[in-house]
């Protein structure tokens, strides 16, 4: 928020923060007086180049010694002065050097230094002269000028002392000229004729604000002064002015206020200040609140004696309008500003007041607490913040008056909660910073006996209050009835479940540090408080670092079962306990190492980034203290030195074992990088392998190099460099991966190629190349030379026939190889050998033929079906995904060419060539580069010519490629070279792309000389690589500190749309601007410096959519508002529940407006243009399409307003309000495009205030009820504008949800009306009719405190329901309308009547009868009701997720929310028991199965169903049709009937378990929603907690060997699914139905109902032995079939491909799980050997 007003301040003297930073380091210009000025000093300062230079020569004038003219330096520099602008530098400088302390650090002889006495009368006479160039009649000054001469004045008055003085003898010139300019300024204000602009009228008043100020400040320094001189005009005209100002409602409240204050120093001026003060006693209208404000700010201490009584009736004055106007929030921003500023004035006015009227005083000080605590809980934050501080000076006040008055309010309104609770905390908390703790327990006994219990850690006020008031006990209450009151308190409220953990904690942690010693030997112990407080506590108090490692002696149990517990936030803390200390040198001991391979073991694989970020971040602490150990272990080798080392080895074991086949993504990212910095860490400290005498796991890192993510292989090769010293690739294999059309074998293959490369000795040699090798990097360069010969065969075949060469050599693989080596070279080395220069020349030569070749593809003008003539283009060979798979030779000559397969060839084969000759200009030796440094001849890799045509190449492109990714990767490259030329000392290459901008400029622009080229650009696909040209020329200037190229392509292109030239010409140069603005506006790297050209881009999109005359012209201008909209208000956020946008995408109309005001003149010109053709009716000469276009404009310029909001501030500081878009809107609120009449209800309610919206719901009433009389003539009824009907209904709509019952009067009378225009507008215009009953429905949504609607006024509103409900069908259906909104109606209105028995049969009895239009209605409410009502049961059989499952409607949602308590429970279980509902729910059930009309519906039938007392269902039934096929929407339907049934039945038959476990089984698979895995789960563990024990006690005999093992293949897959909460449910499946072994203490804690959660990686071995070994199996085949059913899910050929891929889930390791599995299979049955997990991948 600082921030935010410093930015806003810096906006009132200049329209945009940029232009104001310009503003203050531009250079000063010389003053009028002194352009021809012949002198030394004037010329050296004319000279400067830069305002550093100014501010030096300004230093090197005033200090150094002038020979000639030394009286004129003073002048000169005080002329320089006041001509500076504010902030300036400049400025700055000579405010201090004119002072006392420059003048005392002078060298200069005496008779050349500067005197206090010289430098005055500078300061004067350059005063003297601005005031005497105000005083020209005739031509009048300009009010800017004036504006600045009065500004530059003015700041004379702060932090400059000789200003002030010099100021104080012009101060008779001033002062009329103030007068003055006063009146010059109001008038224009008020003149009618001069039709100012909004912007224009702002300006005004900002002049005016500056002169009031200025005047008042006159008037309080040197009002003595201002006596002396005879104009009887100033004191009288100022006021004149002044009182207009002030009472004035349009004017800025900060106006009104100065305006206000200059009244009352006025008056002590003229000698009526008593007078004035008891005029202002007198009561007022709301007009005169500012003038009342600046009677108490003006009053002094000493005008208590008198005036004490009408300062009070002000004071009593001004509260009352505050409680009047309680919803006018910039009122209440001034008035709690301004009150605050009083009371601070108050501490002396206790003693100038006589004995008799100290009553007065605490008055007025009670008055000020009446304020301060009606709106300390505002939702304004400044009203809020302001409040508390006026409590809290009042408070003080009392205090060292003796006034316990006041603190016995605070006390009561907090015990008789007479407040709302956050309020009376506020204030509570306010009065303990002053009075202490002890007075408020004793006065508020509620505190500890039911706010605290009850709202401590669940309300924000509360635990804000608590907080302060416990640190403030800390320092007055002994420690142990500190201890037993407060910390006792923070004790039992963490035992809650239902309060929030983490702000309890926080507390906990904050009383800790207040006692660290103390509350730690009372916190540890405690077995009853969750190990995460603890550990907050610990870590949050540097005291007890100390005593960690005794700590976790103590804990350890518990710390190592968080590792692996389920919560993240304890799993951190619990790493965090381990791993950071005070000293870092401090070596782990074995319990810490010990914890922290347990949690590597454990949390390797999470799945979530943003844990496996912090994780890593915690364990590279852990290794740093590994560090520490190894460097001791290598000095002296004591045996905590050697524990260390065993760890490190232990550690770098178990992270190679985790590269295992089948290995997720986390896991592979955490163990690759730990083992990196495994391995550079014994580097570091010179600890060889063979010292740590671990195995390379070299196979494990080449599985990783074929990693789909590059970083894992990048960091796979990096380690393989280090490890393997033999490479084992060879040649043909990587040749064919490098060949593959899968462009992830050829970056394998590239990768195999470094490591090949990197190697000392190699398996199998590459060929030797022709001529010879080269001493640098010789085995890279005949890796490169080896590819570039394959590179030339590729070529060669797709000049011949490009499709043939797709197939058989794609040439990207080989180019990407190629890049990826040159990457790891150092390319300046390698232009000193000559076979490094020759292969750099063939391999330019090679990357521009190869781009030829593919260019006729990737600039087609549809390049995705471009199909070149190839040779097997007529023979029938089928068609064959190539990705899916690597196929040999063979098979690719058996395959069809396709269009895919091409375009795939040409886009990444230009890729690639982009990339590498991009590379290659940014890192290579240049020949023009080394020429100017003359440097040997020859040193280079790239010559003049080369460059010349790389430069053409990447131009071309990017202006003809069509193909997205082409043109994408040709800008990364094209980047480089622009940042290369950029930065280059070759004047040539550094102008290049500077012509390079002007030729683009003059294609774009249409320029006739560059008509020829510019036809070459795309005029679709947003204009396909031309913007993104523009953008890496204009980016890559950037690092030079200038943005000239910039400022010259914005102002260009905004003329360009600007100009509107006409003709086909001019239409293709707008769209190619549009277009290349919006990427400029896109992009990140100009962030800020955009910023002032989007409001004349907005313009430019807007108008574009109004005048374009083509489609492409108006695409582009949509998507240049789209982008702009995004960068004004941020990315998309998700929206509220409401449908309201995320207020992160939304902005103050005052910001808004600040930071674009010439946008509050556009839209307020193109509102009021659209306003008057609504007005008109729309007629004109225009066609249909143009009517249409200038609705798309209004809608978007609506869509803009609609993310504005009024500011609190709102007409404080500025007239650029919202509310003078409001008259417009209303209007257009009846225009003949719904979108248009709906966005601007929608905005007209965002813009108002809750007065205005009544005033304006008054307003629509009169008119409706006028359009009812109206209707009652059948002429007049033929001419009813249903647009302008239908348009206040909705703006009616929209207000009342502004306003809801706040006037309870105004919405019956609201209701009576519609309920009377009702059946006669239904006649006339249903979608009228359905906007009327909506306002109706929101009305009586919101009646649900009793006694609002009276009888008379029901029989009204019901005599609309009454209505022929046919009638109403069917004029809906012929308009598209459903009836839905007359049957939500029908709700509201038996709930509305008070009668439970009503309600209860209008949803039992009338809507179960079988009309069509109501069953989506009925299905949906009665299922909704009846989940609920399932929801409260003890044992339910639904969840949450159940409900946000079926996705009900908002009416739905909200009227059961409306329902009492009571009404709820009657109204659920008549539904539950009904025979009717019953009979309606199965005949709809049974319709639907002949045929569904609705999927939705069905599907909520099959729900609904097994929620009735008597559904009718058979468990036979329910699981034959697990074997059937349906409709996925079914699903959750016959799982509650499933759920129902098993869990009612006793005992489960054999012969449904199979096809249940199998049915569980699909639901379970990745691709299904993660809903019904969820429901799977939920059934498994009914199975499990009332049948399974069945099962597993049935002796080895009974035992289904097949049920056992599908259910427990089927919690596998639960627990290893890729979404959270699926695997915790099954966590809690396992734990909760105790299928897992536990130990004693794991035991104690299940009877203690605590019984731990873990990772289901550490659940899975225990639930495996439990399911294995309890059934006591002695047949080593049976064994073994067990294990086989269990892992069928994930040995088959489905489930391999499934979880290898590791696509629909993430998280499951296909290896491990079976590794696992089989170690429980060794475990139960001795003669088992258990494979490793390298070699499952083959089982």
């Amino acid at each position: 928020m600082n921030d935010l007003n410093l930015r806003v301040a810096a906006l009132k003297l200049c329209a945009h923060p940029k232009r104001f930073a310009e503003l203050r380091d531009a250079l000063v210009p010389l003053p009028n007086t002194w352009i021809a000025a012949p002198h030394d000093f004037v010329l050296q300062f004319a000279a400067a180049k830069s305002s550093a230079e100014q501010v030096q020569v300004v230093k090197d004038v005033f200090y150094g010694e002038q020979e000639q003219d030394h009286g004129d330096v003073a002048r000169f520099l005080a002329d320089l002065l006041l001509a500076s602008p504010l902030k300036h530098a400049v400025r700055n400088q000579l405010t201090k050097l004119f002072s006392d302390n420059a003048l005392a650090k002078q060298k200069a002889t005496p008779h050349r230094r500067h005197s206090k006495e010289h430098l005055l009368e500078a300061l004067q006479q350059s005063l003297g002269e601005m005031a005497s160039s105000l005083a020209v009649i005739t031509p009048p000054v300009s009010h800017e000028r004036t504006n600045d001469v009065f500004v530059s004045a003015n700041a004379c008055l702060q932090n400059f002392p000789f200003g002030r003085e010099a100021l104080g003898k012009q101060v008779h010139r001033f002062a009329p000229l103030l007068t003055n300019a006063l009146e010059r300024y109001w008038a224009d204000i008020c003149d009618p004729t001069l039709e100012l602009s909004p912007t224009r009228r702002n300006e005004l008043y900002l002049y005016l604000q500056n002169a009031l100020r200025f005047l008042v400040s006159l008037l309080a320094e040197w009002s003595d002064r201002l006596r002396l001189f005879e104009d009887q005009r100033f004191p009288g005209t100022a006021n004149a002015v002044a009182q207009k100002v002030a009472r004035h409602e349009d004017t800025p409240w900060d106006v009104r206020s100065i305006a206000g204050l200059l009244i009352g120093h006025l008056a002590r001026f003229s000698g009526t200040f008593k007078a004035y003060v008891e005029d202002c006693s007198r009561p007022k209208a709301e007009q005169d609140v500012p003038v009342q404000m600046a009677a108490l700010l003006v009053l002094r201490p000493v005008d208590y004696a008198e005036n004490a009584a009408p300062a009070l009736a002000i004071l009593k004055t001004i509260v009352a309008v505050s409680e009047q106007k309680s919803t006018v929030t910039n009122l209440l921003v001034f008035l709690s500003k301004h009150l605050f500023i009083y009371s601070k004035s108050l501490g002396e006015m206790h003693a100038h007041l006589p004995d008799d009227q100290k009553l007065l005083y605490q008055r007025i000080l009670a008055q000020l607490q009446v304020f301060a605590l009606q709106n300390i809980s505002s939702d304004t934050d400044s009203v809020r913040h302001m409040s508390s501080a006026l409590l809290h000076q009042v408070l003080q006040h009392a205090q060292a008056a003796g006034q316990e008055e006041l603190f016995q309010v605070v006390y009561r309104q907090f015990e008789d909660r007479a407040a709302y609770l956050n309020a009376s905390c506020m204030a509570l908390e306010q009065l303990v910073a002053v009075a202490g703790v002890s007075k408020s327990i004793e006065n508020c006994p509620s505190l500890f006996g039911a706010i605290f219990p009850r709202h401590l850690g669940c309300e924000d006020c509360v635990d804000a209050l608590f907080k302060a008031m416990m640190v403030s006990a800390h320092k007055t209450e002994p420690f142990a009835e500190w201890q037993s009151r407060w910390f006792g308190q923070l004790l039992a409220a963490i035992r809650v479940s239902e309060k929030r953990r983490q702000v309890i904690e926080e507390l906990i942690a904050q009383a800790v540090q207040l006692e660290p010693t103390r509350l730690a030997q009372v916190l540890l112990p405690d077995a009853r408080l969750p190990l995460s407080c603890k550990l907050a506590a610990i870590l949050g108090v540097r005291q007890l670092s100390a005593r960690r490692q005794n700590l976790l002696r103590g804990m350890k149990d518990e710390v190592e079962q968080a590792l692996i517990g389920l919560d993240d936030h304890t799993r951190l803390l619990a790493l965090r306990f381990l791993v950071e200390t005070p000293r870092p040198s401090e070596l782990l001991n074995a319990d810490q190492m010990g914890a922290i391979e347990l949690y590597v073991r454990h949390n390797a694989n999470n799945p979530s980034a943003h844990l496996r970020q912090l994780g890593y971040g915690l364990l590279q602490k852990a290794l740093k203290r590994v560090h520490f150990g190894l460097v001791e272990y290598r000095k002296s080798r004591t045996p905590a030195s050697q524990e260390v080392l065993q760890f490190l080895i232990r550690l770098m074991r178990a992270l190679a074992q985790n590269l295992f086949p089948s290995a997720n993504y986390g896991r592979r990212w955490l163990s690759l990088r730990l083992l990196r910095d495994c391995v550079e860490l014994s580097e570091m400290v010179g600890i060889s392998f063979s010292e740590l005498g671990i195995e390379l796991p070299t196979e494990a890192l080449m599985a990783c190099l074929g990693d789909s993510y590059e970083h894992n292989k990048v960091l796979a090769a990096q380690l393989l460099e280090r490890f393997q010293s033999h490479s084992l690739f060879k040649p043909d294999e990587m040749i064919e991966l490098l060949l593959s059309l899968r462009p992830s074998d050829s970056a394998t293959g590239a990768f195999q190629l470094q490591v090949y490369c990197k190697a000392s000795q190699v398996q199998s040699e590459l060929p030797t190349p022709a001529h010879g090798g080269t001493i640098h990097e010789p085995l890279t360069f005949r890796a490169l030379q080896w590819c570039l010969q394959h590179l030339r065969e590729g070529l060669r075949l797709a000049q011949l026939d490009l499709g043939e060469a797709a197939k058989l050599n794609p040439l990207y693989g080989l180019l990407f190889a190629s890049r990826h080596l040159l990457q790891q070279l150092k390319l300046r080395e390698l232009a000193k050998e000559p076979g490094w220069r020759q292969y750099i020349d063939e391999l330019v030569t090679m990357c521009l033929a190869v781009s030829s070749v593919v260019l006729p593809v990737v600039s087609s003008a549809s390049p995705e079906g471009h199909l070149p003539e190839t040779c097997d283009q007529e023979t029938d060979q089928p068609l064959t995904n190539v990705l899916d798979r690597q196929l040999s030779r063979a098979e690719l000559l058996q395959v069809r060419t396709t269009p895919q397969m091409i375009l795939l060839c040409a886009w990444r084969s230009s890729k690639e060539v982009c990339l590498i000759l991009g590379e290659l200009v940014q890192r290579a030796p240049l020949e023009e580069e080394e020429e100017q440094q003359q440097r040997r001849q020859g040193d280079f890799l790239l010559s003049r010519a080369q460059l010349e045509a790389i430069g053409e190449h990447f131009l071309q492109l990017l202006a003809e490629t069509k193909h997205r990714g082409a043109f994408e990767q040709a800008y990364v490259g094209f980047t480089m070279l622009c940042r290369r030329f950029w930065h280059s000392e070759s004047v040539r290459l550094n102008q290049l792309p500077g012509q390079w901008v002007d030729e683009a400029m003059a294609m774009v622009s249409g320029q006739e000389e560059w008509a020829g080229k510019g036809a070459r650009l795309c005029a679709t696909r947003r204009s396909a690589g031309m913007p993104f040209m523009l953008q890496a020329l204009v980016c890559t200037e950037l690092k030079l500190g200038t943005h000239a190229t910039l400022y010259r392509c914005m102002h260009r292109l905004l003329e360009v749309c600007e100009r509107r030239t006409a003709g086909a010409a001019g239409i293709t140069a707008r769209s190619h601007a549009l277009n290349i603005m919006r990427a400029l506006f896109r992009s990140s790297e100009l962030a800020e410096l955009v910023t002032e050209f989007m409001a004349r881009g907005i313009q430019c999109a807007l108008d574009g959519l109004l005048l374009a005359e083509e489609w492409a012209e108006r695409n582009s201008a949509t998507l240049l508002l789209a982008a702009l909209v995004v960068r004004v208000f941020g990315v998309e956020r998700a929206r509220l529940e409401t449908g309201e946008l995320h207020v992160r995408n939304r902005m103050t109309g005052r910001i808004f407006f600040t930071r674009y005001p010439q946008l509050f003149d556009y839209f307020h010109a193109a509102l009021q243009r659209e306003s008057e053709q609504m007005d008109t009716g729309g007629r004109g000469s225009e066609n249909a399409s143009g009517k249409r276009r200038q609705a798309v404009q209004l809608e978007a310029m609506l869509l803009m307003l609609s993310r504005l909001y009024p500011s609190s501030l709102e007409g404080a500081e500025s007239t650029l309000n919202l509310s003078e878009f409001v008259p417009f809107l209303i209007r257009i609120c009846h225009s003949h495009d719904l979108m248009t009449r709906e966005m601007a209800a929608l905005v007209v309610a965002n813009f108002v205030t809750q007065e205005q919206a009544q005033a304006e719901i008054r307003r629509i009433i009169v008119e409706l009820k006028a359009l009812q009389l109206r209707l009652k003539n059948p002429e007049a009824a033929t001419k009813l504008n249903t647009n302008v009907l239908h348009g206040q209904l909705l703006l009616l709509l929209h207000l009342h949800r502004l306003v809801r019952w706040t006037r309870p009067s105004l919405t019956r009378m609201q209701l009576h009306t519609l309920a009377e225009l009702a059946a006669p507008l239904l006649q006339h215009d249903a979608c009228a009719f359905s906007a009327l009953v909506e306002v109706m429905v929101a009305a009586m949504e919101d009646a649900v405190e009793p006694g609002l609607l009276d009888f008379q006024l029901l029989e009204q509103i019901g005599a609309v329901y009454l209505l022929d409900h046919r009638e109403v069908q069917s004029r809906c259906q012929q308009l598209g309308i459903s009836n839905r909104f007359h049957q939500i109606f029908g709700l509201h209105l038996h709930r509305l009547r008070g009668i439970s028995q009503g309600i209860v049969l209008h949803i039992v009895e009338d809507l179960a009868e079988p009309i069509w239009a109501l069953d989506e209605l009925k299905v949906e409410l009665w299922l909704y009701i009846l989940l609920q009502r399932s929801l409260s049961e003890q044992h339910s059989l639904v969840s949450e997720q159940d409900i946000e499952h079926f996705e009900f409607s908002r009416d739905i949602r909200r009227y059961f929310e409306t329902l009492s308590r009571e009404q709820r429970e009657e109204v659920g279980q008549e539904l539950y028991e009904s025979p009717a509902v019953r009979s309606s729910v199965l005949h709809m059930t049974k319709s639907s199965k002949n045929s569904c009309w609705s999927l939705q519906l069905a599907g909520r039938l099959a729900a609904l169903q097994p929620l009735l007392r008597d559904p009718g269902l058979e468990l036979n039934q329910l699981v034959q049709r697990c074997s059937e096929e349906h409709s996925i929407q079914q699903e959750a339907g016959l799982l509650l009937g499933l759920r129902r049934l098993i869990g009612e039945s006793k005992i489960l038959e054999r012969k449904h378990w199979l096809p249940v476990l199998h049915y569980a089984q699909r639901l379970v698979h990745p691709g299904q929603p993660v809903y019904l895995r969820h429901q799977a789960a939920e059934l498994c563990d009914l199975l499990a907690r009332n049948h399974l024990r069945d099962q597993l006690g049935a002796g080895t005999a009974d035992v289904d060997i097949e049920l056992v093992g599908r259910f427990t293949g089927l919690v596998l897959l639960l627990l290893h699914d890729d979404a959270e909460w699926v695997r915790h449910r099954a966590v809690h499946l396992v734990c909760g139905a105790g299928l897992r072994r536990r130990s004693a203490a794991e035991q104690e804690q299940e009877q203690a109902a605590r019984a731990p959660l873990i990772l289901p990686s550490a659940l899975t071995p225990d639930f495996l032995d439990t399911m294995i070994c309890e059934l006591n199996l002695d047949d080593f085949n049976m064994v073994q079939r067990l294990v086989d059913i269990i892992a069928e899910p994930f040995t088959s050929a489905d489930a391999m491909e499934l979880f290898d891929k590791q696509e629909n889930n993430h998280y499951c390791e296909r290896n491990h799980v079976l590794t696992e599995l089989w170690d429980a299979r060794g475990r139960a049955h001795p003669r088992a050997r258990t494979p490793t997990l390298n070699g499952v991948s083959n089982k």
